[in-house]
């Protein structure tokens, strides 16, 4: 149980890393958007599991169920107002980004 832990916490580690390598590497918000929200997202998940199955009792278990549920909920809600806001802001965006649906579902 002790090495399903470790990898558990190896990996949501790996994730959050991840996540905030991609924050400092890609071009404009709405890349790094989706680094700082899908990857930590994951991460956190995987510790919180890793800690649920530590602790072993049914309470933390039940919490860890109430703290994923939140983040997978409130995770999306807020990316999508930034990107919205920084859409709607004129933010300058990537010069490679070829397709921009919002816009165009805007001037439809």
């Amino acid at each position: 149980m002790e090495i399903v832990i470790i990898i558990l916490l190896l990996l949501g580690s790996l994730l959050m890393l991840l996540g905030a390598i991609g924050l400092v590497r890609f071009p404009d918000i709405f890349m790094r958007m989706h680094a700082g929200t899908k990857a930590p997202s994951l991460g956190s998940m995987l510790m919180l599991i890793a800690s649920a199955l530590y602790f072993g009792t049914l309470s933390i278990f039940i919490e860890v169920l109430i703290i994923i549920a939140i983040i997978f909920i409130t995770t999306p809600v807020g990316s999508h107002a930034i990107g919205t806001t920084a859409h709607r802001l004129k933010l300058k965006k990537w010069e490679r980004m070829k397709i921009d649906d919002l816009e165009r579902d805007e001037n439809m």
